[in-house]
């Protein structure tokens, strides 16, 4: 991929990021009043606040898949166009070495809640009840990692494309 490439990957990526980021943050406050969830309140949702679980957790899936796919085209954009595989273990690493998230480990927590959210769908209240709860404990990382990759993206000036 060319460098233009790159930035027009990187500027649609962190658009991207934008709008799950606010769909994140207006499904956070419709289902504040229930949280922490129980599977006794998981059962008992009503069927539109059982929709908005639902995009929660779909949401906050789609936003740490963006924001990962963001800070593997920095770390592409960094190495002056050098392609390589990057698992999310190495995107990690090189986005911590980079300064852009301060602790690999603390993304790898965000990451893992995703991949569970991306391939279980258990039909157990509990086990439901502690996916929404693990995705909402995690949102946090997610809105901390967007505001450092726009903070790098800036001060590095990477959509400018003059590094």
């Amino acid at each position: 991929m060319t460098r233009d490439g790159e930035i027009a990957m990187l500027r649609e990526h962190l658009a991207t990021v934008a709008r799950l980021a606010d769909r994140l943050v207006v499904l956070r406050a419709r289902l504040e009043s229930i949280m922490p969830i129980d599977a006794d309140r998981m059962r008992s949702l009503d069927p539109d606040r059982d929709i908005d679980v639902l995009a929660f957790l779909k949401t906050f899936e789609q936003l740490e898949d963006t924001l990962g796919r963001t800070l593997k085209t920095i770390a592409m954009l960094m190495q002056l166009g050098k392609v390589e595989r990057l698992t999310p273990r190495d995107v990690a690493q090189r986005a911590a070495a980079l300064g852009v998230i301060d602790d690999p480990r603390v993304w790898a927590d965000a990451v893992r809640v995703r991949n569970e959210l991306a391939h279980e769908y258990p039909l157990r209240p509990d086990k439901q009840a502690a996916q929404v709860n693990a995705a909402w404990e995690k949102s946090e990382i997610l809105f901390a990692t967007r505001l450092s990759i726009d903070n790098f993206v800036e001060r590095e000036r990477l959509l400018h494309g003059d590094i």
